[in-house]
Order: structure tokens, then sequence, then C-alpha cells
């Protein structure tokens, strides 16, 4: 399943592939599987680029990712919690194969029957992390 990030106004930010997902899993589930499965990529080997949906709070965004001052692992946990506290801000809405976007991270999707989801950002979901 595809994952792209949008900016309010429709531009394409990043996008991410969810391959090893089957069956049906809350929106909360899919997306905190997404940000595990970024920062477990960095940490393997830390780099001062961190491509994925959450942008580190030191860090500058750029259209290839976010620069961080230097290289370091970062914290999946945090990652994923401010992706949650970022759709109960209304900062971040899904949309599913361009339907209405939600909030609703708890809503259950049959992964097998979605062809992409659409992260609408408001602005950037920031972590100390």
């Amino acid at each position: 399943m595809l994952i792209r990030d949008v900016s309010r106004a429709g531009h394409e930010l990043s996008r991410a592939e969810v391959d090893d997902l089957t069956g049906g899993h809350s929106l909360r589930a899919i997306l905190a599987h997404r940000v595990r499965t970024e920062v477990a990529a960095h940490n393997r080997a830390p780099t001062r680029l961190f491509t994925g949906l959450v942008q580190p709070v030191d860090a500058v965004r750029y259209r290839a990712g976010s620069r961080l001052p230097r290289p370091r692992p970062l914290d999946a946990e945090r990652c994923v919690q401010a992706v949650e506290e970022a759709a109960a801000a209304g900062v971040l809405r899904v949309r599913i194969d361009g339907g209405d976007p939600t909030v609703d991270l708890d809503r259950i999707i049959e992964v097998e029957g979605v062809g992409e989801l659409t992260v609408v950002l408001e602005r950037p979901v920031v972590a100390e992390v």
C-alpha cells in the first residue's frame, strides 16, 4: 500500500510503501508501523538526512527529508506519539483512496482493499527525538 504525505495545498512531500501488513488494521497501527520502519531504517546507519513522516525538532525540512545538525539515532516511540498528537490536534488527517479526510486513527481498514492512503498535513509533524 502506498502512503503519500501531502501539504494542505496538495503538494506531495514524501511517500512510503507499506507492503508487510495484511488484514484489518487501525490507521493508528498502520501509521505507527510506517514510522517505526522509517526510524529503524535510519537508525541502522544514521546520517544527517532523515526521510520520514515526522520531522525531528532540531532538523530543517527539505524536499528530500529532514536535515539533522549531526547524524544520530532517533526515538521511534516519540515519533509515533507525535503522529498521534498531530491527529488529535487536527494537524494530520488521512484520506483513504481519495475519500474524505479523517482524524479517527482507530478506524479499521482492510489493507488489501486499499490502494493508497494520503496523509494531509496542515503543518509538519515535529517530535523531540
